[in-house]
């Protein structure tokens, strides 16, 4: 019988690179401009997606990914930047939950009275109901198997990732977003990811490595994509233990 696959969901390469060298049997099928690799990791099918950076991208390549393999779960990994002052380069980030930081109301302001975004609203729009902030929610399933993962390059904070097509630099309003809706980084896929598989009803989850902390001047690095990659390989591994238990 064809098992159904765990789609792995990677923006840029040094967020697959190594989960794609991990595959057995690798083929790779483009659709449009998105990559599918297609294999296997101990004799259980899954495919790495290279959904290219933001939102649009990641929301079309969730969508075809979703429709094309009937995925058993779908998992967003790879860097973001951090939101706390004790989260540092190299920590975990495992999303229990999820918010859209680019969707936002703004109150009202006659000309000349300016801009102010740490007065802004994050709301979700829906037509005919009332805007209402929405969080959408990592499955407590594959929370439980991410817990049983050892880390040991850092710190695993569990809570809610940030994300929107947007690279905060400004300290203020980092710390507002942490303050005021409990982000921990900050990524421009995983809201697009979370919110099309639940709206499939597809198991979901965000593993996010921090790349860099504005907060404490704390550089962007491209390579700590691997560290992602490491632990969400060992996160496969464990969800595949449980499945032939």
């Amino acid at each position: 019988m064809k098992k159904n696959p765990i789609i792995i969901m990677a923006a840029m390469d040094v967020e697959a690179d190594f989960l794609i060298e991990k595959l057995e049997n690798m083929t790779c099928v483009d659709v449009e401009k998105y990559q599918f690799f297609e294999g296997t990791i101990e004799n259980y099918p899954v495919v790495i997606c290279r959904c290219y950076v933001g939102t649009i991208n990641a929301t079309i390549a969730t969508y075809i990914a979703i429709q094309k393999y009937h995925p058993i779960a779908v998992i967003s990994q790879g860097t973001a930047g951090a939101h706390g002052k004790n989260i540092h380069i190299g920590d975990l980030v495992i999303g229990q939950k999820c918010v859209n930081i680019v969707s936002a109301k703004t109150p009202r302001k006659k000309e000349g009275e300016g801009s102010n975004s740490l007065e802004w609203n994050l709301l979700k729009f829906i037509s005919g109901q009332e805007d209402r902030l929405e969080y959408q929610l990592g499955n407590k399933h594959l929370i439980e198997f991410a817990k049983k993962v050892p880390y040991t390059d850092g710190k695993i904070h569990f809570g809610t990732l940030g994300s929107g097509d947007i690279w905060n630099q400004e300290t203020d309003k980092i710390l507002w977003l942490h303050q005021n809706y409990g982000t921990l980084c900050e990524d421009m896929e995983s809201i697009a990811i979370y919110t099309v598989a639940n709206r499939f009803k597809i198991p979901v989850l965000g593993i996010r490595v921090i790349s860099n902390n504005e907060i404490l001047g704390e550089s962007y690095i491209r390579t700590t994509g691997l560290k992602s990659q490491e632990f969400c390989y060992q996160f496969i591994l464990e969800i595949l233990k449980d499945a032939s238990a």
